[in-house]
């Protein structure tokens, strides 16, 4: 199925412009507009860029140019991987301090996208000391020589978990997804488990 190019409001308008010109010749500028609710000026100009092969879409702009030469970009790009620059906004300040060159955070975000960075946190990844791998290999080990009778007389059984705190997550920074890098961390925050059962 081939998707349809989505047609703006204003698109819209123009092509009935255009489509009520081609259906009635004899129609002036101001007599179409009045139809549609817009000026002849309006009419004149899409039928006209109608005719001359442009169609009624929007020409693709280049955009307000850089502000930053290529200096100044290349120290915005290195900036933003220092680990005091966090944020657009500490580029920013770090940027006019250094180069006397002031732009808005924005400006350094759109700069920074198109040099292939993103603002990303570290992958939070488990944790596991070499002691803790060791434990549950011996306790999955124990588990299968035990007796299942052992259990047979247990009705109940619960746990419940108190958390003490929980662990913060680290600051984003500028980098690309291949450097994004990782956090270990425990699978859990720091908690009292407490087990109750009834038999």
């Amino acid at each position: 199925m081939v998707k349809q190019k989505h047609i703006t409001a204003s698109q819209e308008l123009r092509l009935k412009a255009v489509h009520l010109k081609q259906d009635h010749q004899d129609w002036s500028y101001s007599k179409i507009g009045k139809k549609i609710g817009c000026s002849h000026k309006f009419v004149s100009r899409w039928v006209a860029r109608h005719q001359q092969g442009k169609g009624v879409s929007d020409q693709q702009r280049s955009g307000r140019p850089i502000k930053a030469d290529a200096a100044a970009q290349q120290y915005i790009y290195m900036a933003a991987q220092l680990p005091e620059c966090s944020s657009a906004a500490d580029v920013a300040a770090k940027t006019k301090q250094a180069k006397g060159l002031k732009m808005s955070p924005s400006s350094i975000t759109r700069l920074l996208r198109r040099k292939g960075l993103q603002h990303l946190t570290a992958k939070m990844v488990p944790m596991l000391t070499a002691s803790q791998k060791l434990a549950r290999v011996r306790y999955a080990k124990a588990a299968l020589r035990r007796e299942l009778c052992s259990w047979r007389r247990v009705m109940i059984t619960d746990s419940k978990y108190f958390r003490l705190h929980t662990s913060g997550r680290p600051a984003g920074r500028w980098c690309t997804p291949a450097t994004r890098g990782t956090v270990a961390k425990p699978k859990h925050s720091i908690a009292a488990h407490v087990y109750m059962g009834i038999s």
